[in-house]
């Protein structure tokens, strides 16, 4: 059987769903046709996750920034190298 791959707001509103469902989850997941241990899964990553909804920047965006800000100082150093070697190769060519 393929793998379906759901979206995550598939996967938020699903949860939701399932625990509001008067029948229990059991019953939500088969008319929904997905297995009931894959929406606790979802449900365990969504309580894990919860506290990222109220941070300003989530810990892997933190990281991403970092990262790209330190790819972006070691451009500008490359940058400055090549501007000052060809003002040296400038000012060599009108001597």
């Amino acid at each position: 059987m393929p793998r379906h791959k759901y979206s995550s707001s598939f996967k938020v509103k699903a949860v939701l769903e399932a625990l509001k469902d008067p029948d229990g989850v059991a019953a939500y997941c088969r008319r929904k046709g997905i297995s009931d241990v894959l929406l606790y899964r979802w449900q365990s990553q969504m309580i894990n996750n919860a506290s990222n909804l109220f941070e300003k920047v989530p810990q892997a965006a933190k990281s991403k920034i970092t990262h790209l800000e330190s790819e972006l100082v070691r451009k500008d150093q490359v940058i400055a190298a090549v501007t000052e070697e060809a003002l040296e190769l400038k000012k060599k060519l009108v001597d």
